[in-house]
């Protein structure tokens, strides 16, 4: 009977279990991504070493590239900017260009609000709420982790999403951080 006592107490002194941290939401799949404004990509052009160029989307929406001029590019993919380089190419300088276009460098996301550094920082594929506000040396001691808000720059119109802390980022975002209430 002691040793059935015992054993019930000894069960109730035992921690709790743990619970598994959530797993890292996956990184966003960018094959669908948009190009924007502060975007770098490279254009390789099979066999063509003088035609395959790093360029930057300017202000305007456009690239840069040989023979063809200003290209437009804002809010296309690598892969529709890639078709349509290709037919530039087609008319009148190569014969099936092979054109692929990749992003090396996307455009900076925006930290604001009680941030301790608030500004513009370079993004990284699998970034997260969490990752980018150590970026910008964490919340002051007034920010609130639950008024955490979210601008998506290619959304259809500009609105204020709640974010969680595993929440992505992705390029172009602002974060806004609120005070807390108490």
């Amino acid at each position: 009977m002691v040793c059935v006592a015992l054993a019930a107490l000894l069960a109730g002194c035992q921690a709790e279990p743990t619970r598994a941290a959530p797993a890292s939401a996956a990184p966003p799949d960018l094959s669908a991504y948009r190009l924007g404004i502060g975007d770098r990509v490279r254009v390789s052009v099979f066999g063509e070493p003088d035609l395959s160029v790093d360029g930057d989307i300017d202000a305007t929406g456009h690239l840069s590239y040989p023979l063809l001029g200003r290209v437009p590019a804002l809010r296309k993919t690598a892969d529709e900017l890639a078709r349509d380089i290709a037919t530039g190419l087609a008319s009148g300088y190569l014969r099936n260009p092979d054109v692929r276009v990749a992003v090396i460098q996307y455009r900076p996301i925006y930290l604001t609000g009680q941030v301790n550094r608030p500004g513009a920082y370079p993004y990284s594929v699998g970034l997260t709420v969490e990752k980018a506000l150590a970026l910008a040396g964490g919340m002051t001691r007034i920010g609130s982790e639950r008024g955490i808000y979210r601008l998506h720059e290619d959304a259809p119109t500009v609105e204020r999403r709640r974010v969680r802390m595993d929440d992505p980022v992705l390029p172009g975002d602002t974060l806004v951080v609120e005070e807390s209430l108490f």
